[in-house]
């Protein structure tokens, strides 16, 4: 998933890229939704100068419900995958082929 949301060209895009071998999952969101937080061991990794810290999005519909995820960094680290929805929480992550990255402007 975060490799098809860094699929498109952005700033930073490469270095969150290179990030990922240093990535691991540190926890999830305590309502049981597919939210997951990433820790990256910054001793391996070089941080990215992204210009905001959510630098890239997608949006995702299957006509019945709207979805969305959010890939959030800090302070030029990968720091979180964030799902949201209008209604019900999203349990699993749709699958990567069913998105399509919107990089911020």
């Amino acid at each position: 998933m975060i490799e098809r949301l860094l699929a498109s060209p952005f700033p930073g895009s490469d270095e969150l890229l290179a990030q990922l071998r240093h990535t691991t999952v540190d926890g999830g969101c305590h309502c049981g939704c597919a939210t997951v937080n990433l820790s990256v061991d910054r001793a391996g990794a070089a941080p990215a100068p992204v210009i905001s810290a959510a630098p890239v999005s997608a949006d995702i519909s299957d006509g019945d419900t709207y979805t969305g995820v959010v890939l959030l960094v800090n302070s030029g680290f990968l720091s979180c995958l964030e799902v949201y929805s209008i209604g019900e929480p999203v349990r699993r992550l749709p699958p990567p082929h069913a998105i399509w990255p919107r990089p911020a402007a």
